[in-house]
């Protein structure tokens, strides 16, 4: 697994977003990056999975199920997508001194893998040496709605979306696993640019530090 390494004096923000789907992450990932770049910092939106080899092994899993997958198994898809995309993507991006807005990363992966009956702890402690985020955006939202949400632009993912499941995935996030501590937490019922303005209050003064 590729370390980075924290010491990188060029080093960028790196900004993750996690939640449900339904929860309004794409839409706050996009308003950020182009408010990021109308105030003239560089920075990209980057996805997980990925479009990759194993980001593609892993999407298949959302569109048809996990028959004949084990959980085993499709953490280590997980890994090894996170870890070409570290060493592809976000790495170079961070050393480059650009800001990098993530939409899912270790976090999703602990709740959603942690819901399927694996110990988050265990997948938090599989990821060490991955970059750390400054700051990891939480857009709160209760099962129900978020599927309602999805259901109503298109069909559910197969493997992911289920209420049951999504119900384990949600006290997942919301528990005591160490590695959710740092989240910040947001309503995501609140209005759209309401959530775009507190999350800026909270990224504004990571910018003004790294630009000093």
């Amino acid at each position: 697994m590729c370390v980075w390494d924290e010491s990188d004096k060029k080093r960028g923000l790196f900004i993750v977003f996690e939640g449900l789907d339904g929860s309004g992450k794409s839409t706050q990932i996009n308003l950020l990056v182009e408010r990021l770049i109308k105030n003239s910092f560089d920075a990209i939106g980057l996805k997980e999975p990925t479009t990759g080899h194993w980001g593609q092994k892993i999407r298949k899993i959302a569109d048809q199920g996990r028959e004949h997958v084990t959980s085993e198994e499709e953490l280590e898809y997980f890994i090894k997508d996170r870890e070409e995309d570290s060493v592809q993507n976000i790495i170079p991006a961070l050393s480059a001194g650009k800001t990098v807005v993530m939409d899912r990363y270790i976090y999703s992966n602990a709740a959603y893998q942690g819901a399927l009956g694996l110990d988050p702890e265990m997948i938090f402690k599989k990821n060490a040496g991955f970059p750390e985020p400054d700051a990891v955006f939480f857009l709160e939202i209760q099962p129900e709605e978020g599927l309602k949400r999805v259901n109503k632009r298109g069909r559910a993912n197969e493997g992911f979306e289920k209420i049951d499941f999504l119900k384990s995935v949600h006290d997942i996030f919301n528990g005591n696993a160490s590695g959710f501590k740092k989240m910040i937490r947001i309503d995501a019922l609140k209005l759209q640019d309401e959530i775009a303005e507190l999350i800026w209050q909270k990224v504004e003064p990571l910018l003004n530090r790294s630009d000093s």
